[in-house]
């Protein structure tokens, strides 16, 4: 539904690294969860879920009338691309409703062998116009992360010109280059694949957050600012901009602290909703 104004609700859009952190965010008021799938995900086994963890919690997520996405934003090898898609057929059949991938190949390789998953590009793409926008809808995206480098102002060509829903971060950890864009973690080597991939072997030294998933943070070396970007106090300009999804952080928190986090979030994207106008929930964000 939409309002008088055609003006469609967003949702907020929260993480888990446990089926706890599942139930948890979804009693603090968000729409849909987003969880790591283990060994295809970025941050490891840090906070992401094995199989059967997912399966459980697609069904709590169904149970509570919410949307369970999945992250898959590592990028499989030649020999690995069997086993990769063997795990996102087996996330339809466990009723997850998005993946979030960040490879252009990978997009288009899931909207042919997976049509009944919504894809989302991930920040790791990039996007910064629409013709970026338009490209990740060309390849079978449905909707994009956007990274923190645009302003509110980008968003409705953004928006019009690719019809792609968007969605983002409502606070971050620093980057010193652009989302996506970071090729620091590969001067940490690595000795060993991740258990869940037993193929990476053959596809290169698994040392780059993008392959393996494991982000080393070499950048906290770096004498550089520390400060936390967030937008959790300005949500209005993007609400009013049309974005559709606001994604919080933090699928490495524990259930508790993820309830506060998103409970404080909750109340004040309401708050900017009410001051935007903006109505009732997308049909498109449900497809």
């Amino acid at each position: 539904m939409e309002d008088n104004r055609g003006i469609p609700k967003p949702e907020l859009l929260a993480p888990a690294g446990s089926l706890a952190a599942v139930g948890a965010v979804l009693s603090a008021g968000a729409d849909a969860v987003y969880v790591g799938c283990r060994g295809w995900s970025r941050d490891g086994e840090r906070s992401s879920l094995p199989p059967g963890q997912v399966r459980e919690a697609a069904a709590i997520c169904e149970e509570k009338g919410a949307r369970l996405h999945a992250a898959l934003n590592t990028i499989p090898g030649a020999s690995e691309i069997p086993s990769f898609l063997a795990t996102v057929r087996r996330l339809t059949e466990d009723g997850v409703f998005a993946v979030i991938l960040s490879d252009p190949g990978v997009i288009s390789l899931v909207r042919r062998e997976a049509p009944p998953l919504r894809i989302t590009a991930s920040v790791g793409v990039s996007t910064l116009n629409p013709s970026d926008a338009r490209f990740y809808r060309d390849i079978g995206a449905h909707a994009v992360v956007l990274p923190t480098a645009l302003t509110p102002a980008e968003i409705p060509a953004i928006k019009e010109e690719s019809c792609l829903m968007v969605e983002v971060f409502v606070h971050c950890r620093p980057e010193i280059l652009l989302q996506g864009k970071c090729a620091l973690p590969g001067y940490a080597r690595e000795g060993a694949s991740p258990p869940e991939r037993p193929q990476m072997a053959g596809t290169g030294t698994p040392s780059s957050a993008k392959r393996s998933g494991r982000c080393h943070l070499v950048c906290r070396a770096i004498p550089l600012s520390r400060d936390l970007h967030s937008i959790e106090d300005m949500l209005a300009p993007w609400v009013a901009a049309g974005v559709d999804a606001f994604k919080v952080q933090g699928r490495e928190l524990p259930a508790a602290r993820l309830f506060d986090l998103v409970s404080r979030v909750r109340g004040k994207l309401d708050a900017a909703i009410a001051v935007a106008g903006r109505g009732h929930s997308s049909p498109a964000s449900r497809r």
